[in-house]
């Protein structure tokens, strides 16, 4: 036998009402709920994160030194060694496609504000490498020709290992849902053109969140990463087969990497004090 429990109210404009008391607890956790989510300041919490990462092209400073031998004869008396060293800016260019971007925080919330460190990592493929007007110039002279920027690509990818620590802001839009902002800093490792170098780095963050159980919360979080220049040791060499002519450069390149991220991020706050 199942049994209607009513609630009797008041509807200014027509009077005396009941209500089905059935729907009650539903409506009570449903107010409960945002509460109950909300993320406990003053305890610790880690999480992962992961989403793409759009890397922007990166411009490298070249500073080349060139070794073209000529042989003139026979034996190391037989030929002419002519040595010169030029700078290029922005000798060349790394274009890269969009890629993948994954971390690991762990951090404390003391409230309004939580410092956390993050292990990052950021994978993405290499579309090209454009060779300036003047360094394709310098490298076809005579014998020497058909020299394309193609001919200088070293590598296939670029890879930046990253450990950062971060001060964050959180500001309470609604029971539940919070916005967040701020930067970090620390040091990157960065794996491109055939080459490594570590480097301080620097971002800046901005994201949203929401408390799905009263421990996890799931967010949309954006990234701006750069690093200080990099030092990169590169080089080419091409031959003339007729001539017997060699051309052999070595290259010293300078860049920043940079990237903007969009991030899926998930977290688990550990026990503490309910929030205020």
């Amino acid at each position: 036998m199942a049994f209607n429990v009513l609630a009797l109210g008041f509807d200014r404009r027509h009077g005396p009402r009941t209500y089905d008391m059935r729907y009650y607890p539903v409506l009570a956790a449903l107010a409960v709920l945002p509460a109950a989510a909300m993320a406990q300041d003053g305890a610790g919490y880690v999480g992962l994160e992961g989403g793409v990462s759009f890397a922007h092209h990166t411009d490298y400073d070249v500073a080349a030194t060139r070794v073209q031998t000529v042989p003139t004869g026979s034996g190391l008396l037989g030929q002419t060694v002519t040595t010169t060293d030029t700078k290029y800016g922005n000798g060349l260019v790394a274009d890269q496609k969009a890629g993948a971007d994954v971390d690991a925080i762990a951090g404390y919330d003391f409230g309004m504000f939580r410092l956390e460190g993050e292990l990052g990592y950021k994978r993405s493929r290499l579309r090209g490498l454009t060779a300036s007007g003047a360094l394709l110039a310098d490298t076809n002279t005579a014998p020497i020709a058909g020299v394309t920027s193609d001919d200088f690509r070293s590598g296939k990818n670029t890879r930046v290992l990253s450990g950062m620590v971060d001060a964050l802001f959180d500001y309470d839009l609604t029971p539940g849902v919070r916005v967040y902002g701020g930067g970090g800093a620390g040091r990157a490792r960065v794996k491109s053109l055939g080459d490594r170098d570590d480097v301080w780095a620097f971002q800046l963050i901005a994201g949203a969140s929401t408390a799905i159980t009263p421990n996890i919360e799931v967010g949309l979080k954006y990234r701006y990463f750069q690093t200080q220049h990099v030092h990169f040791d590169g080089g080419a060499s091409f031959s003339d087969a007729a001539s017997g002519t060699t051309s052999v450069s070595q290259f010293a390149e300078r860049g920043r990497f940079r990237s903007n991220s969009l991030l899926l991020s998930i977290a688990y706050n550990f026990g503490g004090p309910a929030a205020k």
